[in-house]
């Protein structure tokens, strides 16, 4: 239990681009809800990425962070769709590093997307993308 937690702080101060964990708090404090230009770059780019993302459901997205010391922002996706077998694979995190309003590079199952501290909103629109 303590090997894993310790290899969860490695891990979260890796992705965290070596802020501190008050640092941290208060970038998770500031949080803004992501611009909905970035929303419409992440269902865009869901498009392709996922295997089937038409059966996309249960999505939500994390508030925006940003990190002072890389001068990148962040977001966590949560998703529920299928797989290549045609299962739901259950929900799934993402995080999704942006710059300059550019999606730049995700990270899957981010130890950073199970901070309690994230504060979460529905996520309509990458739903929507069942509509299609």
């Amino acid at each position: 239990m303590k090997q894993k937690l310790l290899m969860l702080a490695i891990a979260g101060m890796a992705l965290s681009g070596c802020q501190t964990q008050a640092e941290l708090q208060t970038a998770m404090t500031e949080a803004k809800p992501a611009p909905a230009s970035v929303k419409a770059a992440i269902v865009r780019d869901a498009r392709d990425y996922l295997v089937d993302p038409y059966s996309v459901r249960d999505a939500e997205i994390s508030y925006m962070q940003f990190n002072k010391h890389s001068k990148l922002h962040w977001v966590c996706v949560k998703a529920n769709a299928k797989n290549r077998m045609g299962g739901y694979t259950g929900r799934q995190a993402v995080e999704v590093v942006v710059r300059n309003g550019q999606l730049v590079s995700n990270l899957p199952n981010s130890p950073a997307c199970n901070s309690p501290s994230l504060k979460w909103q529905a996520f309509p629109e990458l739903e929507a993308l069942r509509q299609l």
